[in-house]
């Protein structure tokens, strides 16, 4: 096999029907390229429909000769234990991986097996996130957004982590170590940060696939764990500009129980932000604000600028660019 493609399943049964149709469709399309493909579901916790589907699944593409597929039945255990688990069985140089929820395009996965057989460590797609809703809260649609590649060679901020579909070499794993296990959500993008020093990396030119969001993602829902794992990233990190407001108690408990692993000295002004006196309150009014629709969110914004109204999200704004004109000349 030249590459693994490993996916953690946990409570994916309403997902599944697709999921196994498009895998099935996928490792056809592969076949036909040349290209062996080790499928690696790691199912947490399954139920028997779950079972059922991945066997069926598994019996399909072995049979067919379509690739190999070999599902292996765990405890609930995290995402990124999962990743790791599955890095771990696959006998492949080259690995990626594909959640349950979303549509992976064979061409650019081809794209990226190439540059990977060519010498590239890791490979980054854009793609297009489908989000789903109900207009006038009652006719079911989806908006569709085009999100570019988001790692950056050489800096890591909120908005350049790694994208969903991003593929990468044993080699580079072995340099930069395994997924941490303490996260739930961001593991992704805390891994990206130690690739950044190792990477040889290629953007891709075609689009990775489509990242769907319908309220049941671990990620990119705005949730108070996401806040808090991705403010510890940049915390261990030293990236003091890039922290946000988080819920002061959880942000506080989760920085001494896992995240300050190497005894970063924090700052007393970026102790103070997150869980000192106004923090509580400061949390409160940016949740409010993010959750605000987005015209009301714009209007806000350009009144903060002019001093008009105050506004935890512009001040931060603020904050970050004078810490980037600060860094660029001091450099």
């Amino acid at each position: 096999m030249s590459i693994a493609v490993i996916s953690s399943l946990y409570r994916a049964e309403s997902h599944l029907p697709a999921f196994t149709a498009a895998v099935l469709d996928f490792a056809k399309k592969l076949h036909q390229s040349g290209i062996e493909v080790h499928y690696l579901p790691i199912v947490n916790d399954a139920t028997p429909r779950e079972r059922e589907h991945i066997e069926k699944l598994a019996n399909s593409i072995n049979s067919s000769r379509l690739g190999y597929m070999s599902p292996t039945y765990v405890g609930r255990e995290s995402l990124y234990a999962s990743w790791n688990r599955g890095i771990a069985l696959a006998e492949t140089s080259f690995f990626t991986f594909w959640n349950v929820d979303d549509i992976r395009s064979q061409g650019a996965f081809i794209e990226g097996y190439r540059a990977l057989r060519d010498g590239a460590a890791l490979i980054d797609f854009a793609f297009t996130i489908l989000s789903a809703y109900r207009r006038c809260g009652i006719f079911p649609s989806a908006r569709r957004v085009s999100s570019p590649i988001l790692f950056q060679p050489g800096q890591l901020t909120r908005k350049n982590g790694i994208g969903p579909f991003f593929m990468a070499s044993q080699s580079l794993y072995r340099q930069v170590g395994r997924f941490d296990e303490n996260f739930r959500i961001a593991g992704d993008m805390e891994w990206a940060g130690r690739a950044l020093a190792y990477a040889n990396f290629y953007p891709a030119r075609q689009i990775g696939g489509q990242f769907l969001i319908h309220g049941g993602n671990l990620s990119n829902i705005g949730s108070d764990r996401e806040d808090i794992e991705v403010n510890i990233i940049f915390m261990r990190r030293g990236a003091w500009h890039q922290l946000r407001p988080a819920n002061p108690k959880a942000q506080r408990e989760a920085w001494d129980d896992w995240g300050n692993q190497g005894g970063i000295p924090l700052p007393d002004e970026a102790a103070d932000f997150l869980w000192g006196a106004s923090a509580e309150q400061r949390w409160r009014q940016y949740q409010k604000e993010r959750t605000q629709a987005p015209m009301r969110r714009r209007l806000r914004l350009a009144l903060a600028s002019r001093g008009l109204v105050h506004s935890v999200e512009w001040a931060l704004t603020e904050r970050s660019q004078a810490d980037q004109h600060s860094l660029k000349r001091r450099f």
